[in-house]
């Protein structure tokens, strides 16, 4: 190892490392292009996690500060790496996003400045809607090259979903030069955003996943029952997999048949639904199997199940199917059940009316298409 390395310990963390010989904690943050290490003055790990992001804050705000200050005089007040600076400081600073949109965000911004390197030098004034069309074209055929660790397969250009993304963060960008009186107009404002194909809901039908949960929990392992525990919850209530194993007894209200979901995607996703027949079963029977518990105890005890998830549907001959999935499969089934979308919606903890709903579940397994057109008479 070079010399580096071997004084460097890496952590899970992101930009928190060890210094080997003297087991201090340090931060590390780009700024500027260039790498700023300051010690956390620490040798415990759990303090040096948690002084980090202030850290890394207080560093790229001296960094921005002192850019700031060096370009004064020399004409950089108009180059669009200002204004990308502004957006990011924005964005770090919104209290009503959530960590996940800040850091979509920032990758977003990142991908901008890889596939339109000299972005960040270019004069705003001088910016035509033609430069940024250009751009959105070849970013959308070439991407930003980037191949993530064990790739199966090799992605050519920017998914639909990433493009527009970094098509929205650009146009927050200009428009901060806009508003600050620089432009007077927004050249990307034309771009036209790239289609997204909605993913084909593939779900297990009721026997099959009945089938699914028997073999999870008779799988063996330590955590079998409770990795079926998850997965039935997640299908019989609707919540996200955060949004489940964050959850304790005391929200569980029996007397009035409700759930409080406090929700951890947004502020919106706080919800109260009731406890459907098959939820209420589950409950009843984890109660019994595990016998009096604390009001503070969390309801699952597992924080994921996907590789049993993905085992027990290969064994049985189906596609494997995520966390998320089991959200579909709650939605299907109650809007094949015949809830309103707008009821569903409020359920999952949308907060649009039942657009998304609308738009992800619009069309249903054929069967019960198949189904309810039986029904239909002339």
């Amino acid at each position: 190892m070079s010399k580096r390395e071997t004084v460097w310990e890496r952590t899970n963390v992101t930009n928190l490392l060890r210094n080997r010989q003297s087991g201090t904690y340090y931060a590390r943050a780009k700024v500027n292009g260039k790498q700023k290490w300051r010690s956390l003055e620490t040798k415990v790990f759990s303090v040096a996690k948690l002084k980090l992001p202030d850290t890394e804050k207080e560093i790229r705000a001296q960094g921005i500060a002192a850019r700031a200050e060096n370009e004064s005089g020399h004409g950089n007040e108009t180059h669009v790496g200002r204004f990308s600076d502004i957006y990011r400081q924005r964005t770090e600073h919104d209290a009503s996003l959530s960590a996940g949109s800040k850091l979509r965000r920032e990758i977003a911004v990142k991908a901008i400045l890889k596939t339109w390197p000299e972005l960040a030098t270019r004069d705003v004034r001088r910016l035509t809607p033609t430069d940024c069309q250009t751009w959105a074209a070849r970013a959308l055929r070439e991407g930003t090259g980037f191949v993530a660790p064990n790739a199966k397969t090799i992605r050519q250009g920017m998914s639909s979903s990433a493009f527009n993304k970094c098509v929205d963060a650009l146009r927050a960008i200009l428009e901060v030069a806009r508003e600050l009186g620089v432009i007077y107009k927004n050249p990307a404002a034309d771009i036209c955003k790239a289609r997204v194909k909605q993913k084909r809901l593939e779900l297990p039908s009721a026997k099959h996943f009945q089938e699914i949960v028997q073999r999870i929990a008779t799988a063996g392992a330590r955590w079998s029952i409770d990795c079926a525990d998850l997965v039935r919850f997640l299908a019989y209530s609707g919540a996200r997999l955060r949004e489940a194993t964050a959850l304790q007894w005391k929200q569980v209200n029996a007397l009035r048949n409700e759930i409080t979901i406090p929700g951890t995607k947004t502020g919106t996703s706080y919800r109260i639904i009731p406890i459907f027949p098959a939820l209420g079963a589950l409950l009843a029977e984890m109660k019994t199997r595990r016998g009096v518990e604390s009001e503070d105890a969390p309801i699952l005890r597992v924080g994921s199940s996907r590789g049993a998830l993905e085992s027990a549907c290969k064994a049985i001959g189906l596609e494997p199917i995520n966390h998320h999935d089991l959200r579909h499969l709650f939605a299907t089934r109650c809007i094949e059940s015949g809830v309103d979308i707008p009821t569903v919606s409020r359920w999952l903890g949308h907060s649009d009316g039942g657009a998304l709903a609308m738009k992800t579940y619009g069309h249903l397994r054929q069967e019960h298409s198949a189904a309810q057109a039986a029904k239909v008479l002339f």
